[in-house]
């Protein structure tokens, strides 16, 4: 098929699309490009490629309808059931043992590229079906997607019968309402625990953190450098010991891999960030003057402590240890030595 664009100029638009959206577009792809932004070049009286991206940059509208049109959101429920599998089975457990032993009930849960929202709530109909006493946990689930057209069905939760062909009859009738001929809703008591916004994955994101990200069939549209830079942004807002699951072929490269540990499970990969110990030692003072010196030097050098309250182990000696990072702990303890801050003992403490 005969191109209307000359092959310098959808290579520049496709250039324009990378750079102020991620969205990734070989020469192969080129053809797709031209036949999503025909109607837009009709809608809105662009005569080129380069008119598009002029006028983008000032008409959200324009924008909205291009973000549309070139990110396709076919996806239905439980899609790749082995993830969903891995969820109930190994990752909700191993995150359930980590919520009885910390005291904190907080499930937070990011659907990043959520698309038309299918994924999250297969994510919340898994933890509802897994967990009998959820009412117990504060489950926080978003779902994030850069179409405007995808958030708003996500947030209707309005689903034909095609999308919710791997639904079993009884999860069908326990989460939905019949709403037309060959279309169901998910229930209003289901919806709410799901919130879903626009969101540039490129752009700035909302300071929050997660237990758990899924982000499948959504890098695809990245180029390998933006690939990367997100999956090094996802290891940031995971919480230690948090999950991130993505599709086969969208696995880690070498650069953002070594931030995870790859788990091998149910013939799945699926990657965890590192558990890491705090180690600190806990460091006593002879006497209440020493401790206080010891806190003036701290503060003047700009070393981190913490205060711990201790039993006082006579009249004379302090109601208080100090907690240095181990590795700073050395040359912290020749200073004290140094402006003669005399200490009784010292340990190693993992918290």
């Amino acid at each position: 098929m005969s191109s209307r664009f000359s092959s310098r100029e959808i290579s520049d638009f496709c250039l324009y699309l990378n750079r102020e959206y991620g969205l990734s577009f070989p020469p192969a792809r080129y053809s797709f490009v031209e036949n999503r932004v025909e109607p837009i070049l009709k809608a809105f009286d662009c005569l080129t490629l380069a008119d598009i991206a002029g006028k983008a940059r000032k008409d959200l509208k324009l924008r909205i309808e291009l973000l549309n049109c070139l990110t396709t959101n076919e996806t239905w429920f439980f899609r790749h059931p082995e993830h969903f599998k891995i969820l109930r089975e190994h990752i909700l457990p191993a995150l359930l043992e980590n919520m009885r032993e910390s005291g904190d009930n907080r499930l937070r849960i990011w659907s990043a590229g959520c698309s038309i929202g299918a994924e999250l709530y297969s994510i919340l109909f898994t933890i509802l079906e897994a967990i009998p006493d959820v009412q117990k946990l504060n489950i926080q689930l978003t779902g994030s997607d850069i179409s405007s057209d995808a958030i708003e069905r996500a947030r209707a939760g309005i689903y034909a019968a095609n999308e919710l062909k791997l639904l079993s009859e009884k999860m069908l009738v326990k989460f939905f309402s019949k709403h037309s001929h060959n279309s169901w809703q998910v229930l209003p008591e289901y919806r709410r625990y799901c919130s879903f916004e626009l969101l540039n994955l490129l752009a700035s994101w909302p300071a929050r953190s997660y237990d758990i990200i899924f982000c499948r069939n959504t890098m695809i549209y990245f180029d390998e450098s933006n690939k990367d830079k997100i999956a090094r942004r996802f290891f940031k807002v995971l919480e230690p010991g948090g999950y991130y699951l993505t599709s086969a072929n969208e696995m880690l490269k070498a650069g953002a891999q070594q931030d995870f540990t790859q788990i091998f499970v149910e013939n799945e990969i699926v990657y965890r960030k590192v558990q890491q110990t705090n180690e600190l030692k806990l460091v006593r003072f002879k006497t209440p003057t020493d401790l206080l010196r010891a806190l003036n030097l701290l503060k003047n050098n700009g070393f981190f402590f913490q205060l711990e309250k201790i039993p006082q182990e006579h009249n004379l000696a302090p109601r208080r240890a100090i907690y240095l990072r181990k590795r700073e702990s050395a040359k912290v303890e020749e200073l004290f030595a140094l402006n003669s801050i005399k200490i009784t003992s010292s340990r190693l403490i993992v918290k």
